[in-house]
């Protein structure tokens, strides 16, 4: 076994509700744009000398379910450089509240995010890059294991083809619509809490599953009806409604660029 399967880390990014299982750590493991900022850990290191090592391990056991966790690139750090402090059966215990408190069903994107945490696990070294590192491309260099070093803290994971992050029209529809949400909503001066921009793509990925740009192209319709429902109950829209004013352009009239 070369590694965690797909189906372990679907099964593991459902189970942590895209968490972190430290205790009170709030950091996802990716965020809606589709940013890596956690990280898949073994409990028990699957390398001799590896933190918490067990050598009675079978490889099918290293790389199993039970003894996989999703943290946060700073709590992996932490916990593997103090494995005595962070034996197997702490990081087990915290794995487990933490499936308790945020485990849901499986749904369709868990397979594309279970892809880009295993990319990001079987990483090696790419010294003076100036361009893309393509993995698993026709035409490109291929290994079995292929680390990235970057000076930059995140990686930015571009939408796979057939999600509306893909689809450059959808795309700029459904940003247009959330600038428009964020504009008539933090207008309104009667709020009780501060306004947050970012918000808006919180909700969709509570309410759909996925960012928005990491959602099917077949949810396109459902998501702008969505957004389109939010900017009409803010106060803007409804005064708007009131002098016979639209708040927001259909698809159809965006792409061809007769915007409201």
């Amino acid at each position: 076994m070369a590694g965690p399967s797909e189906t372990t880390v679907r099964r593991l990014f459902a189970l942590s509700g895209n968490l972190c299982a430290f205790p009170d750590c709030s950091l996802r493991i990716v965020e809606p744009d589709g940013t890596i900022t956690g990280e898949i850990c073994h409990i028990r290191a699957h390398r001799k000398g590896g933190p918490r090592y067990h050598a009675m391990q079978t490889e099918e056991e290293r790389h199993g379910f039970g003894n996989l966790v999703l943290l946060c690139r700073r709590h992996h750090k932490l916990v593997d450089a103090q494995p005595n402090v962070y034996s197997a059966e702490s990081l087990l215990e915290i794995k487990v509240l933490r499936e308790r408190e945020m485990g849901r069903p499986e749904q369709p994107a868990d397979g594309f995010y279970a892809k880009i945490l295993l990319n990001d696990l079987r990483r090696i070294t790419v010294k003076n890059d100036g361009g893309n590192v393509a993995i698993d491309s026709p035409g490109a260099i291929q290994a079995q294991t292929i680390n990235v070093k970057t000076i930059r803290k995140t990686v930015k994971i571009n939408a796979p083809p057939g999600t509306i992050g893909a689809d450059q029209n959808a795309s700029r529809y459904i940003q247009y619509l959330i600038n428009r949400y964020n504009e008539f909503a933090s207008a309104d001066k009667t709020r009780a809490l501060k306004f947050s921009f970012g918000a808006i793509s919180k909700n969709i990925e509570s309410n759909f599953g996925s960012p928005w740009r990491l959602l099917p192209i077949e949810q396109f319709s459902s998501l702008c009806e969505y957004l389109q429902r939010r900017i009409s109950k803010t106060r803007v829209a409804k005064l708007n409604t009131a002098k016979s004013h639209r708040s927001f352009s259909t698809f159809e009239e965006f792409t061809c660029g007769k915007a409201v």
